[in-house]
Parts: structure tokens; C-alpha cells; sequence
């Protein structure tokens, strides 16, 4: 047990001391004569209390007042004790929904297990008690806000399912904090698996952090790695399988290519290591599918898929010092694959094979780069399809070429405050044009295509219009070269968006269901693929098959973590949290009670 306000306890001595000098009192009255005092016998004993510095002598009403007065000041000091549980007084659960909280190391899984647990603490909540839970997911979700109504905080959590997503605590953390920081005693509440990420820009303020562990087990194996390149033999699969547990394993991998069986092996894997395989594949062929047969805890990274089409993924590089807008219209498109930097790194400068396919450089001077695509907003350099003369301030649109770049983008509309006065280099094409110079160049080679854009997305409301992401999208098919076929492969929770025609509607159908998506100025956003498998896409008369898959070491190293590493220091993980439950309350009531015993004592008495 401790207190709240141990300074209370200060009182008792004084009040004490009080309530017994009162009993030592003596009273003065005047001296009266009496022949004798057996004719007075009920004031023998009023006589001898009043004797100065009498002897104290007990007395059932001191003894009575004395303990009310003990009551009292332990009440005011609020005594509490700690017991088991997640809750307190304003709780803000952040229930982890990634892909790694589906393993079955923890019966049924571990997102139920978390599930569970906040169930439990709904239903022991105390009357006073607030609550409100965060899905941790791709963007992370309210499911429920501060309140105490557990039925509908219930019914909402039994609702509650996981996905196959890849995901980071970080912005479901600041979530909650911007929820309870600022209140006392509050308690921000982690169920998860952890991982190996630390979480920047987090500050907790006045609450508090748990970090309630799940899961038991890190026996795991997962396909990190399939892809279809060429090569001087033809097309080549490549497929890695990794051992993240301790125990070796014999799984069987199943290679298909467009439905039918072209390579199946079983294989021996030791803990901790790696397995690789390449196999030829026919030309024609469209979809690689990859499987293994192996009985672990996580089945959402044992199948892989890969699409033989140079437009139907595209491994993009943003380089730029911070633009929202420009980052999430390239993430939004299905095909891509965005990284993000300050600078293009050493080993993606110059020419040759690089990792990437397209570099978009944001207000940053264009180099020379490996990738077969550059898109180039306001800053042309050594490399670029035109050289700088200058800049010109809110030049007036003039005219825009017939191409497709601009199919479905209406620059007549778009306000640019400042641009780049440039002057174009040889085989570079104008697509658009302001009054002070080329607005919008492209220019094409046999081993990479340009596109440099005069003006930065910031330095306009070009990322405001509608015809922005079109932008973005024609781009990326001038670039990467468009996607003929009618596959795509995405990350599960991955959001994406598809072109719909005037007067057409767009539907998802999956082992779920069917989905009818909102389409707004021809553009649907899909948002619902969270689960690894195979979608089908509709849009009017014509549908996209869409395999969602996972392909992340992260989530399937599934060892649990034994601590959040936050920017303020570690929070270890708790197997038994507790709360301070305080009982000031009751005490108050057993004062009143001695009281009342006291009076009644008195009135006896009299």
C-alpha cells in the first residue's frame, strides 16, 4: 500500500494531542461547602476529572474520537494499492494489426490473444473508467473513442479483424497520444508482438506506456524473394526461402507458371539460413506463382507471386526534402514500390543496371542515374532534356501538344508561382507550353525516357487538381512503359487507385465478398486488399486479377520483442501491469460510523 498525499499524515499528532488536552482540561468553578459528598454521589466522578493535572483515565468516547480522527487523515492522505491490470483511469489500447499477429504460435492467434486480453479489461473496468482503442494497420483507425460504454466497446472489438499488412507502431502511437498526453494518470497501452524499429517523434506527455507482449515462438519460414528477370538464356525465376526460427525444417516449394506446375523440390533448411533457386522459365509465360508446403506458425509468407511484365512493377526512388503530396500520388499507384532519400545513392549514379526502374527528383537538380525512367520537377541539371536559363515568376499557360502524357489533365487551370526558364536540348519533344518557355518535356532514348516538369508540385496547386494523379499515372506509364496484361501484384493493406470511365462503376470481389468502391472525378480508391490471396477487379465491361502478397522479413520474423524502443528510452514488456486502485472512499464511511457510535456512547451517557 502507499499514499497519494503522505503529507496528510502529518495531522494526526496534532489532532491527537488536541482531542486529549481537552480531557485534561480543568474546568474553573467556585468553591462550594458541603457537609458531605454521599449526598451527591453522580458528581463524585465529575469531580475527579476536573482535578487538576489529573492522571488520564480511560475513556470509551476518547478512544472513539481518537479513532475517527486516525480514519480521517488516512482517508486524506489516500491510501491505494496495486493490483493486476492493463486499465486505469483513461486507457488508450493500441491493438497491433500487422501480418505477423496471425501467427498460431499462440492459440488461435495472436491478434485474438490481444483481442482477449482487452476484452477482459473492458469488462473489469470500474464505473469511472475511460477507454478508446487504436487498430495499428496501414493507417491506423479509431475503432472506438474515450468513453465507458462497454456493450458497444464490445461489440466493436469482437468486429475487430487483423490483416496480412505490413505495418509501423509509430503513427498509431502518436495517435495516442495526441488522445491522453495531456491527461493525468493516463495510460497508453501496446498489444503486440513488438519489433526492431525505433519509433521517432513519439513523446508521451503525462501518460504512461505498457507494452503488453504477444506470442511465444519465432519458428518460422517465409518466401523473402521471387522474381522473373532476362537473361542471356531467357527468362529466369528466382525464388528465396529463409529459415527465421532456430529449428531446422523440409519444406516443399511448388513453382507455377500461369496455373501449372513447372518445378516442385523438397529441400533441407537449418535455422537462421537461406535457400535460393532459379529456374528457366517459358517466354510467354505471365504469372509465376511460388508455394511452400511447410506446417508453421505464419501462412501468410508462404506464397509469392510475379508478373512477367516490365510495366506491371515499378521500383520507384523519390528524391526530394519532404513533399506529402508528391509521395502519396506515387504510392497510391498499384505498380509502385516507393523509396524515399535526400540524394541519389552512390551505387544508383552513373549508368548501367541499378536497383531502381524510375527516379523522380523533387525540386532537386537531375544527375545522371542507372534507372531507365527520370521524371524531374523544377530543377533541371547536367542530364536533363533541357538546360536553365533562369526563372519566371506566375508565367500564364499557352499551349499544350496531343500526347498522351497529358490524356485527361487540364494544365489551362493550374496556378504556378514560380518556374524554371529553360531552353531544350536536342531530341527533346514540348508537351506543354507557358508565354516565358516549355512547360512540360520529354525526351526518349533507346535506353531511358525523361520527363522534366518546369515548376516544383509545390510551388503551384497542381497537387490540388484533379488531374494530378492522372499526371502521375501517365507518367509512370511513359516512363516504366505501360502494363499490357491484365495482372497485378500489390502488398496487402497497400491503397491504390484505378482510372474509371465516365458512367461506369468499380467493384472488388474476394473470398470476402463483393465491394462496391466510390468513384470520385474518375478515380476509384481501393482500400480493401488486406489479405494475401487472389482479387478480382471490375471496372465496366473489363477486370484486373489482382494477387496480393507479403514478402517481408520484418513480419516474418515473427520472434516476439521483449521491449519498444521509443524515442524517450526502452519500455520493457510487462507479463503482469498494474494499476493503483485507491480506497479513501470507504475509510470516509467507517469515520462516519466510529462518529456516530461516539454520539450515540455520549447520549447514553447524558
Amino acid at each position: 500500500m502507499s499514499f497519494q498525499n503522505p503529507a496528510a499524515l502529518l495531522w494526526l499528532l496534532p489532532l491527537w494531542g488536541v482531542i486529549i488536552a481537552l480531557y485534561l482540561l480543568r474546568m474553573r468553578r467556585r468553591d462550594v461547602q458541603v457537609p458531605a459528598t454521599f449526598l451527591w454521589p453522580e458528581r463524585v466522578e465529575e469531580v475527579r476529572a476536573n482535578a487538576l493535572f489529573q492522571r488520564l483515565r480511560f475513556n470509551w468516547l476518547m478512544v472513539l474520537q481518537l479513532l475517527a480522527v486516525l480514519v480521517l487523515v488516512v482517508a486524506l492522505a489516500k491510501p491505494q494499492t496495486r493490483q493486476a491490470g492493463l486499465t486505469g483511469d483513461v486507457t488508450v489500447f493500441v491493438l497491433d494489426g500487422s501480418a505477423s499477429m496471425e501467427a498460431t504460435d499462440v492459440a488461435p492467434n495472436r491478434f485474438a490473444a490481444a483481442k482477449d486480453q482487452i476484452r477482459q479489461a473492458i469488462l473489469g473496468a470500474r464505473a469511472g473508467d475511460r477507454m478508446a482503442l487504436i487498430q495499428a494497420g496501414t493507417t491506423p483507425k479509431v475503432l472506438f473513442p474515450l468513453g465507458n460504454d462497454p456493450s458497444r466497446q464490445l461489440r466493436i472489438l469482437d468486429a475487430t479483424t487483423g490483416s496480412d499488412a505490413e505495418i509501423s507502431l509509430g503513427d498509431s502511437l502518436r495517435l495516442a497520444s495526441a488522445l491522453v498526453s495531456g491527461l493525468d494518470g493516463a495510460r497508453i497501452v501496446v498489444l503486440s508482438d513488438g519489433g526492431d524499429e525505433k519509433i521517432a517523434d513519439f513523446a508521451a506527455g503525462k501518460a504512461s506506456v505498457v507494452y503488453r507482449k504477444i506470442g511465444a515462438s519465432a519458428e518460422n519460414l517465409g518466401i523473402t524473394a521471387l522474381g522473373v528477370s532476362e537473361t542471356g538464356r531467357g527468362p529466369q525465376a528466382f525464388v528465396a526461402v529463409q529459415n527465421f526460427g532456430s529449428r531446422q525444417a523440409f519444406p516443399a516449394l511448388t513453382l507455377k507458371v500461369d496455373g501449372k506446375v513447372l518445378d516442385s523440390v523438397r529441400f533441407s533448411l537449418e535455422g537462421g539460413k537461406a535457400w535460393a533457386r532459379t529456374v528457366a522459365v517459358p517466354p510467354e509465360a505471365r504469372l509465376v506463382e511460388a508455394s511452400l508446403d511447410i506446417d508453421d506458425a505464419l501462412a501468410a509468407d508462404n506464397i509469392a507471386y510475379a508478373i512477367q511484365d516490365p510495366g506491371a512493377s515499378l521500383r520507384v526512388l523519390l528524391v526530394t526534402r519532404g513533399n506529402l503530396f508528391l509521395e502519396r500520388g506515387l504510392a497510391l499507384d498499384p505498380r509502385v514500390t516507393l523509396d524515399k532519400a535526400t540524394e541519389v545513392p552512390k551505387g544508383e549514379q552513373g549508368t548501367g543496371t541499378g536497383t531502381y526502374d524510375l527516379v523522380v527528383f523533387d525540386g532537386t537538380p537531375e544527375t545522371p542515374v542507372k534507372a531507365r525512367g527520370v521524371l524531374t520537377f523544377g530543377a533541371a541539371g547536367p542530364a536533363s532534356p533541357v538546360a536553365a536559363v533562369g526563372r519566371v515568376e506566375r508565367p500564364p499557360f499557352v499551349d499544350r501538344a496531343a500526347n498522351p502524357l497529358l490524356e485527361g489533365v487540364g494544365l489551362e487551370s493550374v496556378f504556378v508561382e514560380r518556374m524554371e526558364k529553360v531552353t531544350r536540348r536536342p531530341a527533346a519533344v514540348v508537351v506543354a507550353e507557358a508565354n516565358q518557355g516549355p512547360l512540360v518535356v520529354t525526351r526518349s532514348r533507346p535506353v531511358k525516357k525523361q520527363i522534366y516538369v518546369a515548376f516544383t508540385p509545390m510551388d503551384s496547386d497542381f497537387p490540388l487538381q484533379v488531374g494530378f494523379p492522372i499526371f502521375l499515372a501517365n507518367a509512370l506509364d511513359f516512363l516504366g512503359g505501360e502494363s499490357k496484361g491484365n495482372l497485378l501484384a500489390i502488398r496487402p493493406g497497400q491503397p491504390f487507385t484505378v482510372p474509371v470511365p465516365e458512367g461506369q462503376t468499380a467493384k472488388l470481389i474476394g473470398e470476402r465478398g463483393t465491394k462496391d468502391l466510390s468513384v470520385k472525378s474518375g478515380i476509384a480508391t481501393v482500400r480493401d486488399v488486406d489479405r494475401v490471396g487472389r482479387y478480382r477487379l471490375q471496372v465496366g465491361p473489363t477486370e484486373k486479377t489482382v494477387y496480393a502478397q507479403l514478402r517481408s522479413e520484418r513480419e516474418s520474423r515473427i520472434r516476439p520483442s521483449d521491449s519498444l524502443e521509443l524515442q524517450a528510452g526502452t519500455v520493457q514488456a510487462l507479463n503482469s501491469p498494474e494499476r493503483f486502485t485507491d480506497f479513501w472512499r470507504p475509510l470516509l464511511l467507517i469515520c462516519l460510523l466510529v462518529l456516530s457510535g461516539e454520539w450515540w456512547l455520549y447520549a447514553r451517557r447524558s
